[in-house]
């Protein structure tokens, strides 16, 4: 007992030894972010699902992070010259690489159909949706294979200049289906539709595609390495406790509360 005791006020006194150095190790770092609802947006709770995310992530890597907002076409360029420390929610490709370097996915932009409910369309390969019609909105990217098949005339596409356009034209029976993130899809039904005609549409079960999400750091940051793994340490042991999904659920549900719907 003697010993044990001795070995606790080892590991007590190595403790309040180490604190003051894990303080004076802590890192500040700026991101920046965009407006990209419910996973990022300056008038979202916590900055949106990913945002808080990846800040909950750093802060368990010591790591204090701050976000500076930029139109959509500037986010990335700022990461990509050093205006900023780094960015997040980019998929890999080898252009972003030359300039980025990449952490662990945090999350995946799973792109999904939604249909209406009284109107569902079951397929399992791509020729069972032959003769479907299907929104897309202009500009966007719904994938390889998705391209391939509207190309090919198995996907009757019709275009819509944005994602609310066509979501109304869903509930109206214009189109069939709709690709669209399944978050950004929620966010947008709760929050531009009234909960009679909400509640008609659904997103279905399986999705098309799917985009890893990363956090990207400046590649000729002087700590950038270091930033990389300290950021995957925080993110496993978020993961590992379970305030991850917690977290993600939490600020879901934020982000979904209706405020009133804007037509």
């Amino acid at each position: 007992m003697r010993y044990h005791g001795l070995a606790l006020g080892i590991l007590s006194w190595a403790a309040l030894l180490a604190a003051p150095v894990e303080a004076a190790q802590r890192l500040k770092i700026t991101l920046s972010n965009q407006e990209w609802p419910p996973y990022m947006g300056q008038e979202l709770p916590y900055d949106g699902i990913l945002s808080r995310l990846v800040k909950e992530a750093f802060a368990r890597g010591g790591v204090d992070v701050s976000f500076r907002y930029y139109p959509n076409n500037r986010t990335l360029q700022s990461a990509r010259n050093g205006q900023v420390d780094g960015s997040f929610g980019w998929a890999p490709t080898e252009e972003r690489k030359r300039d980025l370097l990449y952490t662990l996915p945090v999350l995946s932009a799973r792109m999904v159909f939604y249909q209406r409910k009284s109107h569902r369309l079951d397929w399992s390969r791509w020729a069972d949706l032959k003769g479907a019609r299907v929104g897309v909105t202009v500009g966007n990217y719904y994938s390889d294979d998705f391209d391939a098949q509207a190309k090919n005339g198995t996907l009757a596409v019709d275009s819509a200049p944005d994602d609310l356009v066509n979501l109304r034209k869903l509930l109206a029976g214009r189109i069939d289906l709709f690709p669209i993130d399944l978050e950004v899809g929620r966010y947008l039904i709760a929050h531009h539709f009234p909960p009679v005609q909400g509640t008609q549409l659904e997103a279905q079960n399986r999705s098309f595609w799917s985009a890893p999400l990363h956090v990207v750091i400046w590649r000729k940051h002087a700590r950038g390495k270091e930033l990389v793994e300290r950021f995957n340490r925080g993110l496993k042991v978020l993961q590992d406790s379970g305030d991850f999904e917690r977290l993600l659920q939490e600020t879901r549900e934020a982000c979904l509360q209706p405020r009133g719907y804007s037509p």
